[in-house]
């Protein structure tokens, strides 16, 4: 009997087992892994503090992150976003950073700092939003063979921040004042400035009437004549003003063609212009009553007076050596050999002569201005005090 129930035992845990092997699971197969998506670009706020009065400076921190794998990359447009261009009102940018990029695994992070401050009289007590601005990208991918295809242009709107304008002053202030009293030591040491800067004007101004005084003494000495034939004598500005209209005349005269008159006038004012230029006097004199002025010679009118003669003294030889300016030489070489030549000859070589001639009368003209001329008086009247002083 024992033997049978054992022998009923052992077949049915036989056949239990199989049942449980059979029916055993075997292994799972693996799920397909879903594909997260990625915003190509995600910016955020930061303010160093949630809460300002109003005109206190507050620092705003905007941070960026693109996408930026070897498949695909953002290319975003942060121009108008740096402190020198962005506008933010109702905030007043003054100033602000661009830190350097920093980089991880699939991603660039920007970041600009910026430090605002608000100034309103209608916000205290309100939340004052950061304005509405976006950002335009866009998406280049990399495709077989290494080529890159630029995705079209799109926009991201930065996301909304506000900052609440709290108060005008502090919360901890007893009274409103416009401005900290002054303290006595402040307004002696105002004072004391003031006086010494009073008093070194004084000075400054003392000594420019002395230097004033000097200069206008020394005009006067120069231009009072010292005798009657320095009197008679015409200055530099006079001579070279009739110079400059003679050849300007002549200029205009020769587009119809050269002519031996217009040569020699051309020399004769080319002359004077080339004796001043080499620092040599010209020669003056005053026309006797009916008198006919000879060749070479260029006729003023001042005002008031007489006809004078003037001639120069300047030759192609003297010009040459005695560091006259450029292309002088050449220019009276041309039309003396141009007048006086055994062979009358006017080609273009006299048009390039005249405005040599023009052109040094000019630089004369300048060299001898009126201010120019109170300057050389007035060093001179330096340098003869000094000599004065040292004697």
């Amino acid at each position: 009997m024992m033997i049978m129930k054992r022998a009923l035992l052992l077949s049915v845990m036989l056949l239990g087992g199989t049942d449980v092997f059979a029916q055993a699971p075997g292994p799972k197969p693996q799920a397909p892994v879903d594909m997260v998506e990625v915003e190509p670009i995600t910016c955020w706020w930061r303010t160093s503090t949630s809460a300002v009065r109003s005109g206190e400076p507050f620092g705003l921190t905007l941070t960026c992150a693109v996408v930026e794998t070897e498949a695909n990359k953002v290319v975003a447009d942060f121009s108008k976003l740096d402190s020198t261009v962005v506008q933010l009102p109702p905030f007043e940018v003054i100033g602000g950073t661009h830190p350097g990029d920093l980089v991880a695994p699939g991603k660039r992070f920007f970041q600009y700092d910026y430090r605002l401050r608000l100034i309103a009289e209608d916000a205290f007590g309100n939340d004052v939003t950061i304005p509405p601005l976006e950002i335009s990208y866009r998406i280049d991918s990399k495709v077989t063979g290494g080529d890159v295809t630029q995705g079209r242009d799109q926009s991201y709107a930065l996301p909304k921040w506000s900052v609440r304008l709290i108060s005008l002053v502090p919360d901890d202030t007893s009274d409103i004042r416009e401005a900290p009293v002054s303290m006595f030591s402040g307004i002696e040491n105002r004072e004391s400035r003031a006086n010494l800067m009073q008093t070194v004007a004084g000075v400054l101004f003392g000594l420019a009437g002395v230097v004033a005084l000097v200069m206008l003494i020394g005009m006067l000495r120069r231009k009072a004549p010292k005798s009657a034939a320095l009197a008679a004598h015409l200055g530099p500005r006079t001579i070279l003003g009739r110079v400059a209209r003679e050849l300007d005349d002549v200029q205009r005269a020769s587009r119809g063609g050269w002519t031996p008159e217009l040569v020699g006038r051309a020399l004769a004012g080319a002359r004077i212009a080339g004796t001043y230029a080499i620092n040599r006097p010209v020669g003056q004199r005053p026309a006797q009553t009916g008198e006919t002025p000879q060749e070479g010679v260029v006729v003023v009118r001042p005002f008031g007076r007489g006809e004078v003669f003037v001639s120069g003294a300047a030759t192609p030889e003297s010009s040459a050596f005695a560091n006259a300016p450029a292309g002088l030489a050449d220019a009276l070489r041309t039309l003396t050999v141009s007048r006086y030549g055994r062979i009358e000859k006017f080609d273009s070589m006299a048009d390039e002569a005249i405005q040599t001639a023009i052109r040094v009368t000019n630089e004369q003209q300048s060299a001898h201005s009126l201010i120019k001329e109170w300057g050389r008086n007035f060093t001179n009247s330096i340098v003869d005090l000094r000599k004065k002083v040292w004697a």
